[in-house]
């Protein structure tokens, strides 16, 4: 089968995504697995459906691990799977994630920083935090994106402060 085909299976995926047809998208990219098992766009899809909509983190992360062991140049896996580190509070494993992205082409460096960013500010490494979240701000062009890492910037300082109370 050709890329095109596959591809088409995930477009059709993505459809029903938009109109909440949640099992039938996951139907079509199972279809798409089942003739090429090792299609890491189908795996991404099925990982960002089972953190975000089906809330079962265990396939969740299988499928993420899939997608970025048979692509580790395609970036969106890698947005998922620090979504789904940081909520499991499994920081060691996300800063390890997030320096890999760092280096896949295509792949948000303002997610990426801000992410970072979120991982010190939770170990209460206040200032750290807050130069991940300047070089967030460094690579982010979208107005609403940089209002949100001035926020970051701002609740860390805060926090910094407390400490002293």
């Amino acid at each position: 089968m050709t890329t095109q085909a596959l591809q088409q299976y995930v477009l059709d995926a993505e459809r029903a995504f938009e109109r909440q047809e949640w099992l039938e998208g996951k139907e079509l990219l199972h279809e798409a697995l089942e003739i090429e098992p090792v299609y890491a766009q189908a795996h991404n899809h099925l990982g960002w459906l089972y953190i975000y909509h089906l809330t079962d983190y265990a396939l969740a992360e299988m499928h993420l691990n899939l997608a970025l062991k048979y692509a580790p140049g395609y970036h969106a896996p890698y947005i998922h799977m620090a979504q789904l580190l940081f909520d499991a509070g499994r920081l060691d494993e996300l800063e390890a994630l997030l320096n890999k992205a760092t280096k896949v082409t295509g792949v948000q460096k303002s997610f990426i920083y801000n992410d970072f960013g979120r991982t010190q500010e939770v170990r209460g490494r206040y200032r750290k935090a807050i130069s991940h979240y300047k070089l967030a701000a460094r690579w982010s062009f979208d107005e609403r994106e940089i209002q949100t890492i001035k926020d970051n910037i701002r609740r860390c300082r805060q926090k910094r402060w407390m400490l002293f109370w």
